[in-house]
């Protein structure tokens, strides 16, 4: 078969809901993995997912999205038609040598609707001030959060945020309660660090129900990071450096309305993907197969201990919590959310903020940048130990280890499901580092369990 007839095919299947072309394709052992509302299910055999596939009948593509490789496709599409109205995400993956499909995996979600988008009420305009006033929006912003572009009497440009409880699926995971505007509330970005740029300047409860708030932030787009920018290990340090900041000025007391270490260290856990079953959301659906494939793809050893702390990230939490004092961090500290603007970091998106220890941080940032980061994994935990003032050992270790609770998920998905090569490679050179890693951090602190201080 042709590198590139998959992708033209599925969608003549998906429009007309015959599926027996795709079928000839499939290897004899094909397995079909789902996941949707109504559960998990395994389906064998090319006629059994052909079947299976083919139950919702034909329909209205009204939205493709679709990239193939000669190792398979990966496509999210939506769907609508007798059957009702529907989005998936398929990943294909495709033996090079015979060039039939040996694998499909269909995560079903919620379509995203086409209602309006949130706009600032009049009652917020008004309170800016006489000519304040909605404008275009020329950049969507990092977050699926609503964002409006606000222009005030004087000509100042502002971006509106909104945030609301449990918004979406990290807001519910997280215990979200409107998170940056509670965090504002609390006086947390009144007593943030010089070096950190926010960006916020007021938050303004919305009129309407429900709790929510409009975030006004002055409008650093211009100042953020590139999405094929790299950085330059100085650069890193930089960020490391204020991040450490932030820490050393919270530590002991961290604001009122950040998320608690547990809710944020199992935010991609199976607890997660059982509760977003019915949700709209389709990155929740993967967490169980990519839990799955990490599991196959890291060593027992490590593998055992990294699943246990997802099924229950309490025990690891408490484990952090014994070793340090909790301060605030970001929760997300990656590229999408940082930029640079004459010495300051520009650090936004404050709805993952949590009550919890540095070296989570870390990890986090490891798992999300080193790629673009002209330093090893080993030089950059260097740097991070070199600018936090205060760093317990097995803190550290801890830490460090959260980082395959935290993401661990993605590596496994990207190195044996997602049919990109390219993908797959990172993932694989990523789990290089990780695991031994992990294996030394396990070994140092004899698993993710809470350790007494004097240990």
């Amino acid at each position: 078969m042709a590198a590139a007839v998959l992708v033209p095919l599925l969608r003549r299947a998906v429009a007309d809901g015959e599926y027996a072309a795709l079928g000839e394709l499939l290897d004899p052992h094909a397995v079909l993995r789902s996941s949707s509302e109504r559960g998990r299910r395994t389906v064998e055999g090319p006629a059994a997912i052909v079947e299976h596939l083919e139950r919702p009948g034909p329909g209205e593509v009204t939205a493709w999205d679709a990239r193939e490789w000669p190792t398979g496709a990966a496509v999210t599409f939506e769907w609508r038609g007798a059957a009702g109205h529907d989005r998936r995400r398929w990943y294909l993956r495709r033996d090079e040598a015979t060039g039939r499909v040996t694998g499909l995996w269909s995560y079903a979600a919620r379509p995203r609707g086409d209602g309006g988008a949130t706009t600032v009420p009049d009652a917020v305009l008004a309170a800016l001030g006489a000519g304040a006033r909605r404008a275009a929006l020329e950049h969507g912003g990092n977050s699926g959060a609503a964002l409006e572009r606000i222009v005030l009497g004087d000509g100042t440009a502002l971006v509106a945020k909104h945030v609301a409880p449990g918004a979406d699926w990290l807001g519910r995971a997280t215990a979200d309660r409107g998170r940056t505007a509670q965090l504002w509330r609390a006086g947390a970005f009144a007593r943030m660090p010089a070096v950190i740029e926010h960006g916020i300047v007021a938050v303004a409860p919305d009129p309407d129900p429900g709790g929510g708030a409009w975030v006004l932030m002055h409008d650093l787009a211009d100042h953020l990071l590139d999405e094929h920018r790299m950085l330059s290990r100085e650069e890193s340090r930089a960020i490391l450096a204020a991040a450490a900041t932030v820490h050393a000025t919270f530590r002991g007391d961290p604001p009122a309305g950040a998320a608690t270490l547990r809710d944020r260290l199992g935010m991609s856990g199976l607890a997660v993907a059982e509760a977003e079953r019915a949700g709209p959301d389709l990155l929740p659906k993967q967490f169980e197969a990519a839990w799955d494939a990490f599991a196959e793809a890291v060593d027992d050893d490590v593998a055992q201990e990294i699943l246990a702390a997802v099924a229950d990230p309490g025990p690891l939490a408490a484990a952090l919590a014994a070793r340090a004092p909790a301060t605030l961090l970001h929760g997300d500290l990656r590229d999408d959310n940082l930029g640079f603007d004459a010495g300051r970091l520009v650090l936004l998106d404050w709805d993952l903020a949590t009550a919890g220890t540095p070296s989570v941080e870390l990890a986090w940032y490891l798992c999300h940048d080193a790629w673009r980061i002209g330093a090893s994994h080993d030089e950059i935990e260097a740097d991070f130990h070199a600018a936090e003032a205060h760093l317990d050992p097995v803190e550290a270790e801890l830490g460090i280890a959260s980082g395959l609770v935290q993401y661990g998920w993605i590596f496994g998905h990207s190195a044996l499901v997602h049919p990109d090569p390219a993908e797959a490679a990172w993932a694989r050179e990523e789990l290089a580092w990780w695991v031994p890693r992990v294996r030394r951090a396990l070994e140092a602190t004899g698993g993710l369990a809470a350790r007494a201080p004097d240990d």
